[in-house]
């Protein structure tokens, strides 16, 4: 081989060795250079079904790759080097390399998102607000009834249904709910854990601060056969638990539905929201008392009596101080028994 077959042959191959080391460095700078572009965060969902192209596409319309070639090897690398993406939600940080999203895109660390029913939320609210959440996915398929979900604040995780948090929210009330009646007190009178959910569901929608004088009136007036007259139960009748949006009139009293307790003795057909652990306890833990009329006082509370009597005559009081605050010719008696 003469000399000038070798010189070639060296410059091939030092020519090759130095685009090969050039490229190299230049992938490995783009891969581990922190991102110019990422700032404040990005989240990537990888749903199971993305291909390499589909990948490099996320990564670089994330701004994460500044070039789409740049992706395209990155996502091909990190799975020679065993990193593949899993299922989920990920929270990208600020000026993340691609490595450091490709190690974080494989390592089962998704986002936690949260969803609240709160105490009180009727079944429609509360399916209202889980089709309102971007971040489940799917269909309802069964509506629950209406009381059987347990307020409280559900974590989960990407892909999850919208019918999993609705399964997770009645497990946790029957597990409750059972919990909680094997401990009832003897003052209960209320003979199963169906009427307890129902009463407390009342007693939620009545008051924040009396729950048990509030439960130990109605069980008063349960056990002289009264009518428990209470408003939220009317305005259930009227709504079926959708917004009310106005004051209750005396003419809606007079509607013909079970849920009108002004018409009709004894508890309601079903609970006419979703209770809490507090009002749960309230019913199967009732406080002892003479009471059998309340009345809303107009600042977040209640004035109990214990004649019809006395009841009116504080209805007309707490009216006359509401229409000094408040002049309206419209109003209204509000919460508990205060319609008449």
């Amino acid at each position: 081989m003469d000399t000038s077959t070798k010189n070639k042959i060296l410059y091939f191959f030092g020519g090759s060795f130095f685009c090969i080391t050039t490229i190299c460095l230049f992938f490995a700078y783009a891969f581990f250079k922190k991102s110019q572009y990422v700032a404040n965060g990005e989240t990537i969902v990888i749903d199971g079904t993305k291909s390499n192209n589909e990948m490099s596409l996320l990564i670089f319309k994330k701004r994460i790759a500044s070039r789409l070639v740049i992706a395209k090897a990155a996502v091909c690398a990190a799975k020679i080097l065993g990193y593949s993406p899993e299922i989920g939600e990920y929270s990208i940080p600020d000026h993340a390399s691609i490595f450091d999203t490709i190690k974080i895109l494989a390592s089962s660390r998704s986002v936690v998102r949260k969803l609240t029913i709160p105490e009180g939320f009727s079944v429609a609210q509360t399916m209202q607000r889980l089709n309102e959440n971007r971040f489940l996915i799917g269909q309802i398929t069964q509506i629950p009834e209406e009381g059987s979900l347990l307020p409280d604040t559900y974590c989960f995780k990407y892909p999850t249904q919208k019918q999993t948090i609705i399964s997770l929210a009645k497990n946790a009330m029957q597990k409750f709910l059972y919990k909680a009646w094997q401990n009832k007190s003897p003052n209960c009178a209320l003979k199963s854990p169906w009427e307890a959910l129902i009463l407390a569901s009342i007693v939620e929608k009545e008051d924040s601060k009396d729950r048990a004088l509030i439960a130990g009136v109605y069980l008063n007036r349960l056990g002289k056969g009264m009518r428990l007259q209470s408003d939220p139960t009317t305005i259930y009748a009227i709504t079926r638990g959708k917004p009310f949006g106005r004051k209750l009139l005396h003419s809606d009293l007079k509607i013909q539905d079970p849920f009108n307790t002004y018409r009709f003795k004894g508890l309601p057909p079903t609970p006419i929201a979703n209770p809490g652990r507090k009002s749960i306890h309230a019913v199967l833990h009732p406080e002892i008392t003479d009471h059998m009329f309340f009345v809303a006082d107009g600042s977040s509370g209640h004035v109990f009596s214990k004649t019809f009597d006395e009841h009116k005559k504080k209805i007309s009081e707490i009216k006359k101080t509401l229409v000094k605050k408040t002049p309206d010719k419209n109003l209204d008696n509000g919460g508990g028994n205060a319609a008449i």
